[in-house]
């Protein structure tokens, strides 16, 4: 159980995980506004994967209902 939990930890900076908790939020204008760059879409609905830096965009997305987590290649394949 933790295995899963420690490969969606969100690394200080690069492939980052972006996840609405609700489905009408969109992370890609706040995410492009603190200095990321889009990837792509993610494995989960109305996700994206896009490399930035943690502290830019953890709380800022999280004010807006949107979770920052790590993308593993694993799971959001190998373009990050």
């Amino acid at each position: 159980m933790l295995v899963p939990l420690l490969a969606l930890a969100p690394p200080p900076e690069g492939a980052l995980l972006l996840v609405p908790l609700m489905p009408q939020r969109s992370a890609a204008v706040i995410a492009v506004d603190r200095g990321a760059l889009i990837v792509g879409a993610g494995p989960v609905r109305g996700s994206l994967v896009v490399r930035g830096r943690l502290t830019a965009l953890a709380w800022p997305l999280l004010s807006h209902g949107i979770l920052t987590l790590g993308a593993p290649a694993l799971i959001c394949g190998a373009r990050t």
